[in-house]
């Protein structure tokens, strides 16, 4: 199955130049959150703030065909 990630701010840098931030990716059925930023060599001890489709979720949500997983590193400001 075939789905979309779009890494954000410093998170980029994981992704090759050329993919500006977004890539596609063909994945087993159920791949998790997790297993996905494991292929991408993000480490998990870097905080994330997860989306699926918009939606806020977490490292152990599964993927459907044709999901857009959107990850960004924790915003802070004041």
């Amino acid at each position: 199955m075939k789905i979309t990630i779009k890494l954000f701010a410093t998170l980029r840098e994981y992704l090759k130049e050329d993919e500006k931030g977004v890539k596609v990716l063909d994945v087993h059925e159920n791949t998790t959150v997790k297993e996905v930023l494991g292929l991408l060599k993000i480490p998990n001890e870097i905080p994330k703030i997860i989306l699926i489709n918009g939606k806020q979720k977490d490292f152990e949500d599964t993927l459907k065909d044709g999901d857009t997983l959107s990850v960004f590193p924790p915003i802070a400001g004041g």
